[in-house]
């Protein structure tokens, strides 16, 4: 097999490999109101949504401890070995989620059990995620890095989709009555799937092997670039949750749509996430990174907006605001990967990108739900307040900081 085949047979191991990871991890984000009811049957609804939320972010809080083990793997040993042994981190517990007896089998158990196997998870995709992306970009043509750097964000989008379809699949054969008894657990069992993909990663890649720094020297030397990235992640985490796992159950809470509806909205909108950072991804090399970015940011605060100052009550309403919103969210990520990974040199990247981007994921992905839940139930209008601070320093951050800086 010639260079450039081994090259394309790794970038597509590790791309499908990065779908399974986040299948596995969003599961949680669909089937959340059922594992709220089946670990947390508090009688106080406001608690229950803590808890449920609480238990959805400790992944989230978990990133940068998978990043701070996992990212130096990746620059020592090679991203290959960074991204198998953070496989086996996120198929085992998503397996075993799937056959935790629930509170009325063990107990304050099952709940307790339930955080332990998602903190590990959390830990897993702090590593996996930026490996990957990382592991792309390398392997990208040198005028392709974007459009190979996008193909990691596209394995995000594909592993929602997938997580929100698997809910509607059971809703094709079952009642809603079994699949809150025992059938949402099939889609956990599918985390097996991942673990193919494992094994098949090679050993090793053909980065420079240079002197390694360590993380703290990593994170002081490159302390600027560090900082725009957790502020352009900031935005990410924010734009992600937002639409993925607070509208939704935020919709199905106020009985503004069903569980049905609100899951059909998330995973219309993912697939046009999806086929828009492709196609971002692949422009994004003839044109302006910054320029993708920064129009994604703008039009994801605009549609939010819309969203909690408009009168919006009808699915219709509702799920055409949510394609607006897939459509900028997009375009800001066709572009992301490169250019973050660009940001750094070979001998850090992978630590840098891992523990900046997950810092920013667990401090603003983990609160999105929580907070945005809160700021709604004060007024509406407050629950913008997250979106729009977060935009104006993201977009700061693109402009001010200098990507392709690093030959990759």
């Amino acid at each position: 097999m010639s260079k450039t085949h081994t090259k394309k047979y790794e970038s597509l191991i590790a791309a499908m490999g990065n779908i399974m990871e986040w299948y596995n991890f969003a599961l949680f984000m669909p089937f959340l109101h059922v594992l709220s009811k089946e670990f947390f049957p508090c009688e106080d609804t406001v608690q229950r949504d803590v808890l449920s939320f609480l238990a959805m972010s400790v992944g989230l809080f978990m990133r940068p401890f998978g990043a701070a083990i996992l990212g130096p793997v990746g620059d020592k040993f090679g991203r290959p070995r960074a991204i198998a042994c953070a496989g086996l981190l996120m198929a085992i517990p998503t397996i075993l989620i799937g056959l935790l007896p629930n509170y009325s089998q063990i107990g304050i158990y099952a709940p307790i059990s339930l955080l332990f196997l998602r903190a590990i998870q959390g830990i897993s995709l702090g590593g996996e995620y930026t490996a990957a992306m990382v592991h792309l970009v390398e392997k990208a043509p040198a005028h392709r890095r974007a459009f190979f750097g996008c193909l990691s964000d596209v394995g995000c989008q594909v592993g929602v989709l997938l997580g929100g379809q698997a809910l509607i699949c059971l809703y094709s054969f079952f009642s809603l009555e079994e699949i809150y008894f025992f059938t949402w657990r099939i889609p956990f069992l599918f985390g097996v799937l991942q673990i193919p993909f494992i094994f098949c990663m090679p050993k090793t890649d053909d980065i420079p092997q240079k002197k390694r720094e360590t993380l703290l020297i990593s994170l002081i030397k490159y302390k600027r670039e560090v900082g725009c990235t957790m502020a352009i992640t900031s935005f990410s985490a924010v734009g992600f949750y937002t639409l993925l796992t607070f509208l939704p159950y935020y919709l199905v809470n106020r009985h503004l749509l069903t569980l049905k509806e609100a899951t059909s909205c998330s995973v219309l909108s993912s697939l046009l996430i999806t086929i828009v950072i492709l196609v971002g991804g692949y422009l994004a090399d003839s044109y302006s990174k910054k320029g993708f970015m920064i129009s994604g940011i703008v039009g994801v605060s605009v549609i939010v907006y819309m969203m909690f100052l408009l009168k919006n009550t009808s699915y219709e309403q509702w799920l055409t605001l949510q394609l607006l919103y897939g459509f900028f969210i997009g375009l800001y990520f066709s572009s992301r990967a490169a250019f973050l990974a660009q940001s750094f040199p070979s001998t850090v990247r992978c630590t840098a990108v891992s523990v900046s981007l997950s810092c920013s994921q667990a401090i603003f992905g983990g609160l999105t739900p929580l907070v945005m839940d809160h700021l709604n139930k004060l007024s509406p209008s407050l629950a913008v307040i997250p979106a729009t601070i977060v935009a104006i320093v993201a977009i700061y951050a693109v402009r001010n900081i200098i990507a392709e800086k690093h030959d990759v």
